[in-house]
């Protein structure tokens, strides 16, 4: 599938000019380097958004999407990657708006859906627990029913986001007969609500991204649940296709290969650039190889879910092989920065005069190969992936 010739190609080119015109310059450092870009900005660039009508690309115009076909999705998402616009919104525009879309009431689009777009709500996602993670099925969070109310207990962790959050989607067990999957319910909880308390669970490194949420007797409205009673992990599957074919994360891999390519005509080694190192030049084909192999394997994911409505199985390899090349390419920086890798961006606020001393380029390198480890097991660890293609895909 060829995704830059006619009107595929033009579409690059609009939304190309649109992040030229619009996207700060300093916006786009950050976002290249890995780093957070600020509420602040990220909301300037939502704003931006909704303005040119992309703010929610998933989205049926009815409810102020752009309501683009699977291909147009697919080109936005990478261009967007490309030109190092920061990913704004992911559980507003991504998760909540697509399953309210497909399974709320209309009291519940009406309610929720506008304050999503324009993030008078942020959201955030209540699936993982201390004892349920890869195995999300034994979650033990209970909602019992009490009249018009659910009254929760509980405990929800590694929530991204979730100090900025004012909004819960949550996966609670309604019910213990039968099979684990078939006790599970979906609500949406007002994190203002009494009797909910959080915590933030810090990165060894300092940066705040997770946190942890206890619930005690929180009263929540039988009308925050989407779906029928127990029908739960079936509205939480359905997600999956809204998000399988970008598990791959094949535009932050190539960013990175830039970032190494750039590196290699800073960093020296043996007092050469590093591009002139046969060890190093064999080590990035290698590289490049797995890149381009990984974005052909999203190019016939993408042909599929065209064709056939979804990808099955082949969203494990994806997911699998994504991880590994994006790792690869940050143990590739970090082994040729050496030591200069290592500073956090807590150092750099902190010494300016590190600009002096080390590649504007080593920035976060560190930070970004540590971080990758959460993508690996965060939706399905490694190990869980390859039992799905063992199973599902080469029959064994």
């Amino acid at each position: 599938m060829n995704m830059h010739t006619g009107n595929e190609a033009a579409f690059r080119a609009e939304i190309a000019e649109f992040c030229k015109d619009n996207l700060d310059p300093e916006v786009r450092r950050l976002s290249d380097l890995g780093l957070p870009v600020g509420d602040e900005a990220a909301l300037d660039w939502q704003t931006k958004l909704v303005a040119r009508g992309w703010g929610a690309p998933s989205w049926s115009e009815e409810w102020g999407g752009s309501g683009w076909d699977m291909r147009k999705l697919f080109i936005f998402e990478e261009e967007m990657a490309a030109h190092g616009a920061p990913l704004v919104g992911t559980f507003n525009i991504k998760m909540i708006g697509p399953i309210l879309q497909a399974h709320g009431t209309p009291e519940q689009k009406a309610h929720y859906l506008p304050k999503a777009l324009n993030f008078d709500h942020q959201w955030c996602q209540g699936y993982s627990e201390p004892g349920a993670g890869s195995d999300l099925a034994s979650l033990q969070t209970r909602a019992d029913r009490d009249g018009d109310d659910y009254v929760v207990n509980g405990t929800k962790i590694w929530t991204s986001g979730g100090h900025l959050a004012n909004h819960m989607f949550c996966l609670v067990r309604t019910s213990r007969e039968g099979r684990q999957q078939g006790g599970i319910s979906f609500l949406l909880i007002d994190l203002d609500t009494p009797g909910i308390s959080r915590r933030p669970v810090h990165h060894f490194y300092g940066a705040h991204v997770f946190n942890q949420f206890f619930f005690d007797n929180v009263r929540v409205p039988v009308a925050n649940r989407v779906g029928e009673e127990n029908a739960g992990w079936g509205i939480a599957k359905s997600l999956l296709e809204h998000e399988r074919l970008f598990s791959a994360r094949h535009t932050e891999a190539r960013r990175k290969l830039g970032r190494l390519e750039r590196l290699s005509l800073e960093v020296r080694i043996d007092n050469r650039q590093a591009i002139e190192d046969a060890q190093f030049r064999d080590d990035l084909a290698k590289r490049k190889i797995e890149l381009r192999a990984l974005e052909n394997a999203t190019m016939r994911a993408l042909e599929r879910l065209v064709d056939d409505g979804g990808i099955g199985p082949f969203a494990s390899v994806l997911k699998l092989r994504g991880i590994e090349v994006n790792q690869r390419l940050d143990r590739a920086i970090v082994q040729l920065l050496g030591p200069d890798a290592l500073p956090a961006q807590a150092a750099w606020e902190d010494s300016a005069a590190l600009d002096g001393i080390v590649p504007g380029e080593a920035r976060n390198a560190a930070e970004s190969r540590y971080w990758w480890r959460g993508p690996a097991i965060a939706g399905g660890s490694q190990e869980v992936q390859r039992t799905i293609i063992t199973k599902h895909i080469l029959n064994l």
